[in-house]
């Protein structure tokens, strides 16, 4: 029997996908699973990214029993007049206390994509994602979830996976990971990948 944090989990994104598909694109481990297995497992925590123009529309559908967090720089809140929507950096959706999904925002600047630590990092926007035709959703390409995980301070509550993922990156996708993490700290991953395990 499916249990209550994956029916939120599913209904949410059943809600997201319905209503603002265009405006959202997988992140985080279930983007690495769409990337390595074309699988869209939705039995742990999900996150997203939205860009920063669209968080206030895709934020109207995440349903009210749900406690919602943004979070800046310096501080998170519920309160969304108490906060500057151009300094949030995510959100968490909470099912009780349990952590359901991040909404992770990023910045565009005449249809570049901008890292976040480093706005000269910048990619067409249209260059950020992949499509999944087989179930029908956009997913963050795996080079740039892996520059997000392997320098962000998010907790993204996943096991790592990193060893599968850059061994199955094109050699141009390693390159553009490797230019904006560098070389120790895409081994210190895997080294401690390898720990982990």
């Amino acid at each position: 029997m499916e249990n209550e944090k994956n029916k939120s989990i599913r209904r949410i994104v059943e809600i997201l996908n319905i209503n603002v598909p265009n405006l959202i694109k997988y992140n985080g481990e279930i983007a690495k699973q769409l990337f390595l297995h074309d699988s869209f497992n939705l039995d742990n925590k999900v996150d997203i990214s939205v860009e920063r123009k669209f968080l206030g529309e895709v934020l109207k559908y995440i349903p009210n029993e749900y406690r919602t967090l943004l979070h800046d720089t310096s501080h998170s809140t519920s309160d969304y007049t108490a906060v500057d929507f151009s300094k949030i950096t995510h959100a968490n959706i909470y099912d009780g206390d349990t952590l359901i999904m991040t909404i992770i925002v990023y910045d565009v600047k005449d249809e570049e994509w901008m890292f976040r630590w480093n706005h000269n990092i910048r990619l067409p926007e249209k260059n950020i994602y992949f499509h999944s035709i087989k179930w029908d959703v956009d997913y963050i390409k795996p080079e740039i979830v892996l520059m997000y995980e392997l320098l962000d301070p998010i907790d993204y509550h996943q096991l790592p996976n990193y060893r599968n993922v850059i061994d199955s990156l094109s050699y141009y996708q390693f390159v553009i990971l490797r230019l904006v993490v560098g070389d120790e700290r895409i081994n210190q991953a895997l080294i401690s990948e390898k720990k982990a395990i």
